[in-house]
């Protein structure tokens, strides 16, 4: 039987082949990625994220698919135990953390637009998943834009941004039952 540990050889695995992939998604955007597609309800198989995180790679090796594979394991299993952490810190790389909030952008648009646009949902649901995703986005944002509002408000920028982060891992905690609980209430997904 395979094991889907993810492992720090698969990491370095992965952050080296995307690195040789002009174009694609760092290990940090593929997590954040990973982490809206599991979140979202439409099931993507995995031959479709594969193919989309690896730019349509037609020689895409076998250990590379087992690493991708594991990954996607290792936060299904951190989402669906309530466990999940945004995989940065807050003294981590401004770089990083927009990596991950602009994964999460890309894979969550696939299903966020048809959500906020579908009749039925109540207004607090549709408060609380636009909330939800702006937070989760909010490292997308240039880090000189945020100085540039930190310096007009009187903020300090680095309690400011671990507060940012501290709210957008509150709010990862329940991505995913938000996400049933709206696309449910859509009328656009059964159970």
């Amino acid at each position: 039987m395979m094991t889907f540990s993810y492992e720090a050889q698969h990491q370095a695995a992965l952050s080296e082949y995307l690195e040789q992939r002009p174009g694609a998604l760092s290990l940090r955007g593929v997590e954040g990625y990973l982490f809206a597609l599991i979140c979202g309800p439409d099931g993507i198989e995995p031959e479709q994220w594969l193919s989309e995180v690896s730019l349509n790679d037609e020689a895409l090796e076998e250990h590379t698919v087992f690493a991708f594979l594991a990954l996607h394991h290792h936060i299904s299993e951190q989402v669906f135990s309530g466990q999940f952490s945004l995989p940065v810190q807050a003294q981590s790389l401004w770089a990083d953390k927009q990596q991950w909030s602009q994964g999460f952008l890309l894979a969550s648009q696939h299903y966020y637009e048809r959500l906020v646009s579908a009749s039925g949902i109540s207004q607090e649901l549709l408060q609380a998943l636009q909330m939800a995703t702006e937070q989760l986005a909010f490292f997308s944002l240039q880090e000189q834009q945020v100085a540039q509002f930190c310096q007009q408000g009187g903020h300090d920028m680095a309690a400011f941004c671990a507060e940012q982060l501290s709210l957008a891992n509150d709010f990862a905690q329940g991505y995913a039952a938000l996400i049933e609980q709206v696309a449910l209430a859509s009328g656009l997904y059964n159970e």
